[in-house]
């Protein structure tokens, strides 16, 4: 339990360190990454299985990202959701209401017809 522990502050540590050094457009790849911690929640939907640690941590860690290098990131990371919803359609709610349920605004609503230009 304890290097589960470990583990997720190492990855936290490890995206803090990659948002000051990235550039400002992030790729899809990171945050596909990010959404595999929550592939059981985003394939079963609520309310059984709620997220759990590992997701919200990728939560926390997508936040980080999103608000980094002003709204370039923003834009990137929403794009890049839209993507999943599409690729997830049947579970598009699951995907938008993981960050509430995590406790983490990415400063946008997590929608299918969720505009990116902001």
């Amino acid at each position: 339990m304890e290097s589960c522990k470990a583990m997720r502050i190492v990855l936290v540590v490890m995206l803090t360190w990659y948002v000051r050094l990235a550039p400002a457009i992030i790729d899809c790849p990171i945050v596909n990454q990010l959404f595999s911690a929550c592939s059981i929640f985003i394939t079963y939907g609520s309310p059984d299985p709620m997220p759990g640690t590992p997701c919200c941590d990728a939560m926390s860690g997508l936040n980080i990202i999103a608000n980094a290098n002003s709204g370039d990131n923003r834009q990137s990371v929403c794009r890049c959701l839209m993507g999943l919803i599409e690729t997830y359609n049947p579970n598009a709610t699951a995907i938008g209401t993981l960050p509430g349920l995590c406790g983490v605004s990415l400063g946008f609503t997590i929608d299918p017809n969720t505009d990116c230009t902001f």
